[in-house]
């Protein structure tokens, strides 16, 4: 059996060992490591039917490592950056960002490595259609409560949006209207991510010739002021208003009061801006708000107890 040369073999690992060491030397020198950042699309996986997922970044900045030549070439859509929405659930929801690099790159760093999502269930409702007139009509016409068709109306999107709200507004023009107004009206009063069907509905606008005449306001105040206060003053700008309707409502609307200001507990004067309550139907009142003033004074102290004098002894 042949022996072996320990010697001649030392020698040759010795030279493999030099050569990959070389190599590696060589390798490094020509082509070392090197870092690079990409800016990366981001996007959503896996959203269950029936959510809306907001907030979520287009991107991220991601950090990676590797070959110089290999940098050199590579550009943001070889890196995939994703967040898995599978498990989401109604509200605040915090996720990992997942990169995936081309073979031989590390990825060292993703800015932001996780995200914070909103996720809405996506629900319907229905809402009533308010009307608003822009202008005025012609001098000794009022216009009278709208009708819309349809006056309800469908809507669709995030359940905290459409949750909050309780209707939707049309405004017709009827600025110099001296009969009936017949209008389309787009559907406003939305927020954003929150559709609505119809979106157009048709409004009509009575506008009739009726007689006009000046009333007083009266303010009118409920409630009891904070201890030790009384009501000083209560006083209503405008205090005359205008006021039309057809001629037997009219004749039996002497005043208009305002809607009741509360002051219960209150300690300082209070000025509030209200609405006015129609003395009947088909009463259309011009301004339809007044500032109702209410001033507070401190009661005035009482006089101190006078102690009677001792009778004296007989």
């Amino acid at each position: 059996m042949p022996r072996l040369n320990w010697r001649n073999l030392s020698l040759q690992i010795l030279s493999l060992l030099m050569a990959l060491i070389l190599w590696v030397y060589v390798t490094n020198e020509q082509n070392p490591l090197d870092e690079r950042p990409f800016n990366v699309s981001l996007r959503g996986r896996g959203v269950p039917g029936g959510y809306l997922v907001t907030g979520l970044p287009s991107t991220v900045n991601v950090r990676a490592q590797g070959s110089r030549g290999q940098l050199t070439t590579l550009t943001p859509g070889d890196f995939q950056a994703v967040v898995d929405l599978s498990g989401i659930t109604p509200g605040e929801n915090e996720l990992t960002v997942n990169v995936s690099a081309p073979p031989g790159i590390r990825v060292i760093q993703v800015s932001p490595s996780r995200v914070r999502v909103q996720v809405d269930r996506i629900v319907e409702k229905e809402v009533p259609v308010a009307v608003t007139f822009r202008g005025e009509p012609a001098a000794g016409y009022s216009a009278l409560a709208a009708t819309v068709d349809p006056p309800l109306v469908h809507l669709k999107g995030p359940e905290r949006l459409v949750n909050a709200v309780t209707r939707v507004t049309a405004t017709v023009d009827v600025q110099g209207a001296s009969g009936t107004v017949e209008r389309s009206a787009t559907l406003t009063g939305l927020p954003r991510g929150v559709s609505v069907f119809p979106p157009v509905v048709r409004v009509t606008v009575p506008v009739l010739a009726m007689p006009v005449k000046e009333v007083p306001v009266e303010p009118q105040v409920r409630g009891t002021p904070a201890a030790g206060y009384r009501v000083e003053e209560v006083r209503v700008e405008p205090d005359v208003i205008q006021v039309s309707a057809p001629a037997p409502v009219l004749e039996g609307v002497q005043r208009v009061n305002t809607v009741p200001v509360d002051i219960s507990g209150v300690s300082q004067d209070m000025v509030r801006r209200v609405g006015l309550v129609a003395p009947g139907n088909g009463v259309v009142m011009r301004p339809e708000q007044v500032q109702v003033t209410v001033r507070l004074s401190p009661l005035p102290e009482s006089p101190p107890e006078r102690t009677p004098p001792e009778e004296q002894n007989q």
